[in-house]
């Protein structure tokens, strides 16, 4: 027989340890990334501006960017005609190059309004960036030659946490069970004896198969 008490102290270790990866953590540390474009499909690439996010949960983030000139409006331009993508990269220190897109036909429909999605893992480090046009009502041209650019940080989220108190008490239960040698049989009546019901009425089906049949008359003299 095995010790008891080990099975309980590994379940509480592993439930101790999904409880502190389930909490909500928040780091600190301020980080500053680069945001460049390409006017080329890829081919060149300038900076389009910075962007300054804190590793906190609360923090909002903030994109220093200027005016776009004459010369890229123009090439955003050309790209819708060709039906062409604007891209975008994102980079920092420690960061691996992170890119997205966005139609630019779709981008000059919204009056060079766009949100940019910084994507965090489980410790706070930037690992995914999407760009997306946001759909801007009556804006049909960039009149301004300015983005407008909404930045939005997404956090891991924690899934949901295993309800170990309730695994506990049943594998105690289950152990309890096996220790009084409770094994109760709940089946119904036909399932324990089928076995035997079955060639019983096997026998009886051939039995009055076989017997002569009955209720001829005597023949007439």
């Amino acid at each position: 027989m095995g010790v008891p008490w080990v099975g309980t102290l590994v379940i509480t270790f592993l439930a101790f340890a999904a409880f502190c990866y389930g909490s909500d953590l928040d780091f600190d540390g301020d980080m500053s990334l680069r945001v460049d474009h390409s006017l080329d499909m890829g081919e060149t690439w300038e900076q389009r501006g910075t962007l300054s996010l804190s590793k906190s949960r609360s923090s909002i983030p903030t994109l220093n960017q200027g005016p776009l000139s004459t010369e890229s409006l123009e090439k955003i331009a050309n790209l819708c005609t060709e039906n062409q993508y604007y891209l975008i990269k994102v980079s920092g220190d420690g960061v691996d190059e992170m890119q997205s897109y966005a139609s630019a036909c779709t981008l000059i429909a919204s009056g060079l309004a766009d949100h940019l999605t910084i994507v965090l893992d489980w410790r706070a480090n930037p690992v995914a960036a999407n760009l997306a046009a946001r759909n801007v009502p009556k804006a049909g041209g960039h009149s301004s030659g300015k983005l407008d650019t909404r930045v939005q940080v997404l956090n891991m989220e924690n899934g949901p946490t295993p309800d170990t108190a309730a695994y506990i008490q049943k594998m105690e239960e289950e152990k309890s069970r096996k220790l009084s040698g409770d094994k109760q049989d709940n089946r119904s009546f036909f399932a324990k004896y089928w076995m035997y019901i079955v060639p019983l009425c096997i026998i009886m089906l051939i039995n009055s198969a076989g017997a002569p049949e009955n209720g001829g008359g005597a023949p007439a003299r």
